[in-house]
């Protein structure tokens, strides 16, 4: 029985509290440097409209930069060393984000920021699912990724307060970078304290460094621990194809990263400019709210449930904003009835974007799950910045119909998951969800196993 088998089936101990918070507290850094971008225009008074739309393309440009290059590193040379490089580049970034006040200087250490943000986040997605144990896998990496949420309320509100109180751009920037200094505290104690992903040195050959990571951090759960029965998939389920994981996953992490910055970020800012850091501060309060509800309940609630549900609420609501918008100009006229329409929409949309990042991080095999979760964020992110760019062009009712039909790819991509995937949450073991265990018939002995009755129910669920 290989030491991964038997972490999968351990309890809980302090590496994993370590994890949990170094990974939390990562992902509330990624959400803070992405939410930048739209900050950064507001530090300079005199732009032109070129340089001001760059900054909001900034973010996805640079962000899509790190994942690329952090997904394939990650599983080559590993999780936990990863990690170090882009805490290395935060540094950098924040203190020339401090330091330096001309425009491309800004640009430049921002760049910094995004790209280490995005290899932290590819990598976060990978490596949580290796090392928490079975039983707590989906809860964690729902509240990881909830911290996301918590990110764009700690911008708003650090925007928000150098704004009002103090009333100084330079303020601002400089207290947006001072919040760093915390931030890398945390990271930098708990990643010191964090295992190495013991999953991921076995499937590499590395089982001498597996057995020192054990000894080290696991080392009573290793020598006590009493593995459940092997996992299996339940019978007569066929694990989808690697093509239709691909388009699944790319379409339904696309419709999430276009259709919230172009509601949040970009009409936010074309419209309300003066309230974007507000607007940034009520969309996250929203979605984390929204997803510690399904938070609370991941361990219970279908993964292949969740996604088709918010996705369907989510569809529902932007059709019915583009419906009403073509008799009143919703956006335009009416601040509070933009706050209403981000409400409701941001608490599907806070939902589904839990399940669809946990999910886009579970489904690949140990050996390229770094590479392969950033392929399908490349392209989903990355489609953020043409639609930017093509949003400029639009007609408000166009624009708003244009979030729709993206949306309307992200149900589709949902739906193509619920006929064709399998159950992914509901602890499951990771080798299920990544294919990586064999399908067993009706009449294989391990099918009379409790454990594996328990995955042959939460499949049927």
């Amino acid at each position: 029985m290989s030491y991964s088998s038997k972490l999968e089936e351990s309890a809980w101990t302090s590496a994993h509290s370590w994890t949990f918070i170094a990974f939390a507290v990562g992902m509330l850094a990624e959400a803070y440097i992405y939410g930048l971008g739209s900050f950064a225009a507001a530090w300079f008074t005199t732009l032109p409209s070129l340089l001001g739309t760059l900054a909001l393309v900034w973010s996805p440009l640079f962000l899509i930069l790190g994942i690329a290059f952090a997904g394939p590193i990650s599983d080559t040379l590993g999780r936990r060393l990863t990690f170090f490089f882009t805490m290395a580049l935060y540094a950098v970034g924040a203190v020339g984000i401090f330091f330096f006040s001309a425009y491309a200087e800004v640009l430049f250490f921002l760049a910094l920021l995004l790209f280490a943000a995005g290899g932290e986040m590819n990598t976060i997605m990978a490596a949580n699912h290796e090392i928490m144990p079975r039983k707590y896998r989906s809860k964690t990496m729902f509240w990881e990724i909830n911290f996301i949420n918590v990110g764009g309320v700690v911008l708003g509100l650090v925007g928000f307060v150098a704004a009002s109180e103090y009333g100084s751009l330079s303020f601002s920037k400089e207290l947006v970078a001072a919040m760093f200094i915390p931030i890398l505290v945390v990271l930098l104690f708990s990643r010191l304290k964090m295992p190495e992903s013991v999953r991921w040195l076995e499937a590499k050959g590395k089982h001498a460094e597996a057995a020192a990571a054990v000894q080290k951090h696991f080392a009573t759960v290793a020598a006590s621990a009493t593995p459940a029965a092997p996992a299996a998939q339940a019978a007569g389920v066929k694990h989808p194809s690697l093509a239709i994981k691909i388009f699944v996953v790319t379409a339904i992490a696309g419709a999430n990263a276009v259709g919230f910055g172009l509601m949040t970020y970009s009409l936010g800012y074309y419209y309300y400019a003066s309230q974007i850091a507000t607007i940034i501060l009520v969309a996250n309060l929203v979605g984390f709210m929204a997803g510690a509800v399904v938070s609370i309940m991941a361990e219970k609630w279908s993964r292949k449930k969740v996604l088709t549900y918010s996705m369907v609420g989510t569809f529902i609501v932007t059709w019915g904003i583009y419906g009403l918008n073509l008799s009143t100009a919703l956006f335009s006229n009416s601040l509070i009835t933009f706050y209403v329409i981000l409400i409701i929409l941001n608490v599907f949309v806070g939902a589904g974007y839990l399940a669809e990042d946990t999910l886009k991080g579970e489904v690949w095999q140990t050996t390229r799950r770094g590479t392969l979760t950033a392929l399908t964020r490349f392209i989903a992110i990355g489609a953020a910045i043409p639609a930017y760019y093509i949003g400029l062009g639009l007609s408000e009712n166009n624009y708003i119909l244009f979030n729709a039909l993206i949306w309307t790819v992200g149900l589709i991509g949902v739906l193509v998951w619920q006929f064709k995937g399998i159950e992914t949450g509901q602890g499951v073991s990771i080798t299920v969800a990544s294919g990586e265990s064999p399908v067993v018939s009706p009449s294989s002995p391990a099918m009379a196993s409790p454990g594996v009755r328990a995955l042959n129910q939460a499949d049927a669920n």
